[in-house]
């Protein structure tokens, strides 16, 4: 029986020396990475963040807009939705301002929804923000869509030709020369049209 707890007794140390190892290995990886993401912000003077007593400071220099929401709804409480693919850095400083005014500012150039909790004339409470992918708009139209609207705007013009005459062709009668000519041009402006059609994509 002493035999058996002679050779127990070094397993169960070496059991127990690997244990603490480990747990003093978790505990400097621990303060290694989670202690300096939780302070990145004051470590790094391009972007902080205060929010007290409903107002909010911010100052941000070339910053990760993902970033700054997600440090914005952990100060404020607000949820922020945004898509995986929102790239967009953002330089700003506000002092003391109110979250609604901030963010007016933040997101501007962004398409965004801000949702109010409450009722409709208190709309100080803000519980949720979401953010659009970035649309693209050209500010001057393509040559394609040009000619496009070109095609359609002459293809309105010849049936509204086509209603005056069609007009005109009730005043007279059908085979008479008058009504032949108003025959010929509702024929005409009709193929012109067809023509136009064909052009359009």
């Amino acid at each position: 029986m002493r035999l058996l707890e002679l050779k127990l007794n070094p397993r169960m140390e070496n059991n127990t020396n690997r244990h603490e190892l480990l747990l003093f290995l978790i505990f400097i990886i621990y303060f290694s990475f989670a202690v300096p993401l939780s302070h990145a912000q004051n470590l790094n003077p391009n972007f902080r963040i205060e929010y007290k007593n409903n107002l909010l400071s911010i100052s941000a220099q070339k910053a990760d807009i993902k970033n700054v929401l997600l440090k914005l709804s952990d100060k404020t409480g607000v949820s922020f939705k945004f898509p995986n693919s929102l790239k967009q850095q953002i330089t700003i400083k506000l002092s003391g301002q109110s979250l609604r005014d901030a963010l007016s500012r933040i997101l501007k150039g962004l398409n965004h929804a801000i949702v109010y909790s409450g009722s409709r004339k208190n709309r100080a409470a803000i519980s949720e923000v979401l953010v659009y992918r970035k649309s693209i708009k050209s500010k001057t139209p393509s040559r394609s869509i040009r000619r496009e609207k070109q095609i359609a705007d002459r293809i309105r013009s010849y049936e509204k030709r086509i209603e005056s005459v069609k007009k005109k062709l009730l005043g007279v009668n059908k085979n008479s020369r008058q009504g032949r000519r108003y025959l010929r041009q509702i024929s005409s402006y009709e193929n012109i049209i067809r023509n136009l059609n064909k052009k359009l994509p």
